[in-house]
């Protein structure tokens, strides 16, 4: 069971999210602010599982408050819900910590997929904002230099991490693709990692979601290729 911190300043908007989380098996309890500087002051009294953050938030915003939470808390999850469509400012969120990002009007069903998914320490970025990350990396191409790295740390040799698709992965659904890379079963990444089965799947579904892929098999592909370049 989780507690749940709902940061949104539209009060409707906020309302509706608490009735929904509500109703979700995995929430215990969702606690709500309606900014940065309140949301921060509840997590320094409440322990929370998973944070809901909204982008467009008045004082602090949504980045710097994601950004603060995730220095200050980093191994809570945060999703982010928002209207707004800038694909630039999914890199920024990604940069900033954030572990997800779901459009507001997301069904209730893939808003609970995506929580669970977060909780169990993947990462749930949707269709739309996964496209728009991989397009950046297509865009900048292999110049592109991720944050706190120089250009000559990274111009020698390009790692796994710097191809587009795969840059957006977490530590773990890396872990889990170079084990699939192995031939390595579900069964065996699990006993491995001493992570449940429904966890590597969990991983197994962010892996292809982030690199455009059907499957398993095509998600490997996509690493063994950069090991040939």
């Amino acid at each position: 069971m989780a507690h749940c911190l709902v940061v949104e300043d539209d009060e409707l908007f906020r309302l509706g999210l608490e009735i929904t989380l509500a109703g979700f098996d995995r929430i215990e309890g969702v606690l709500t602010a309606s900014d940065g500087e309140q949301a921060l002051e509840l997590l320094r009294r409440q322990a929370v599982e998973v944070v809901l953050l909204d982008l467009g938030l008045p004082g602090l915003g949504g980045l710097e408050t994601c950004r603060r939470i995730a220095t200050d808390y980093p191994e809570l999850p945060v999703l982010v819900i928002t209207s707004q469509e800038d694909p630039a400012a999914c890199r920024r969120l990604l940069l900033a910590g954030a572990r997800g990002y779901v459009r507001k009007g997301v069904s209730a069903h893939d808003l609970q997929l995506a929580i669970e998914t977060l909780l169990q320490g993947a990462s749930w970025w949707d269709a739309q904002a996964t496209a728009a990350l991989r397009g950046l990396g297509h865009s900048a191409g292999s110049t592109e230099v991720a944050s706190g790295e120089t250009q000559d740390e990274v111009s020698g040799s390009r790692t796994s991490k710097d191809i587009p698709g795969l840059k957006l992965l977490t530590p773990r659904e890396l872990e889990v693709l170079e084990a699939m890379a192995q031939g390595w079963s579900n069964q065996q990444i699990a006993e491995n990692f001493g992570i449940s089965l429904g966890t590597v799947r969990v991983h197994g579904h962010g892996i292809m979601q982030k690199l455009g892929v059907a499957n398993r098999t095509q998600a490997v592909l996509r690493l063994l290729d950069q090991r040939i370049e």
